[in-house]
């Protein structure tokens, strides 16, 4: 269950309570309990350390205090004498920023979506949308009057991108709107951003995969936020990449007779229906596996990564020292576990010399 809050800030709790707020101040709130003498309320970080144990007298407190990151939390009702009753269970509570979405502002053509020339045979088109302060709650519509795009699955990448499959099997043609919102903030809309065309009326090819070797990324200048292309250098060693390129290379290097796994190809040795066989055969390999790891929405491998590129930091690798600088740059997205590690790891780095 998702649990709401108002102005900037959202949280997230699944558990059976509520969230309210008055005059912008964060709440925590629960269903009250008849003849409770009062309540006790302890939140504590995932290392256990407890950051909130207080006896109070309403259902619900102020957790103003709290910054983002990922708590557990649980409460009791107390007794005549003042004694926690019966706890609840510890629950998971998020606690992140919620602020207004940004998309890339596209001064090309809208994104060409083909339709299949036979209704039995499905159309599915991957589309990326690039921004600032995408959520996993980020809502994405893509629309135009009565009409909406199915949007088989959406996977928000980092705060800067969001990836989404979308079916086109019957969709009517034409241009169609994209909505992006935020949790209690205004929508944004950027107007025919793709367009949906019958076979006879497109190429053949998927203009939203426009190169196999280039990445649309997003740069900002004094008219706000535009999309350029990066290429992937040739005759360029992986160490001497920027992030840019790298991620770029790795949009490139997809394994196409290996659709269960989206590690890159140039790391795969063999590929079988239920597991992988990696290859590390060459340091660079390695270094681009573990780039790989470092983009990575799992915890564990980000913080994997972060060693490895520390231990492994003569000479640099520079997608991962510039991937690594932005996520300390961001780091208010992170868990504070994660940022403690990534800033011990990230000062080796930035004193390792060539």
């Amino acid at each position: 269950m998702k649990l709401n809050i108002k102005h900037f800030i959202i949280i997230f709790w699944f558990v059976s309570f509520s969230i309210g707020a008055q005059d912008g101040t964060k709440l925590i709130a629960w269903k009250p309990i008849p003849e409770a003498n009062g309540y006790q309320i302890q939140i504590k970080e995932k290392t256990g350390k407890v950051v909130i144990d207080k006896k109070i007298e309403t259902p619900f407190h102020s957790i103003e205090e709290l910054p983002s990151g990922v708590y557990l939390v649980r409460t009791a009702p107390l007794n005549l004498f003042k004694k926690p009753a019966v706890w609840s269970a510890w629950k998971d509570l998020e606690v992140i920023i919620s602020e207004p979405p940004k998309v890339v502002i596209e001064d090309e053509k809208p994104i060409i979506l083909p339709k299949s020339e036979s209704k039995e045979e499905k159309t599915i088109s991957n589309i990326t949308i690039e921004g600032e302060h995408f959520l996993d709650a980020t809502k994405v519509d893509l629309t135009k009057k009565e009409e909406s795009l199915p949007i088989l699955s959406k996977e928000v990448k980092s705060p800067e991108r969001i990836d989404l499959k979308v079916d086109t099997t019957d969709a009517k043609t034409g241009p169609y709107d994209l909505t992006v919102t935020n949790p209690y903030q205004k929508p944004k809309v950027v107007t025919n951003f793709v367009k949906v065309e019958d076979p006879k009326h497109n190429s053949g090819t998927d203009s939203n995969d426009e190169s196999k070797s280039s990445l649309s990324l997003t740069t900002k200048d004094n008219s706000g936020i535009k999309k350029t292309k990066v290429s992937v250098p040739k005759g360029k060693p992986f160490r001497d990449f920027t992030y840019e390129e790298m991620l770029a290379f790795l949009e490139s290097d997809v394994a196409i007779n290996c659709k269960n796994t989206k590690v890159p190809a140039l790391t795969l040795s063999e590929c079988h229906k239920t597991y992988v066989i990696l290859n590390f055969s060459s340091e660079d390999n390695l270094s681009v596996f573990e780039f790989y790891k470092l983009i990575s929405e799992n915890e564990s491998d980000r913080t994997s990564a972060y060693l490895y590129f520390s231990k492994n930091c003569s000479p640099k690798f520079r997608p991962a020292f510039e991937r690594m600088e932005l996520q300390w740059k961001n780091r208010i997205n992170l868990d504070p576990d994660e940022r403690q590690s990534l800033l011990q790891e990230l000062t080796k780095f930035r004193s390792c010399s060539r």
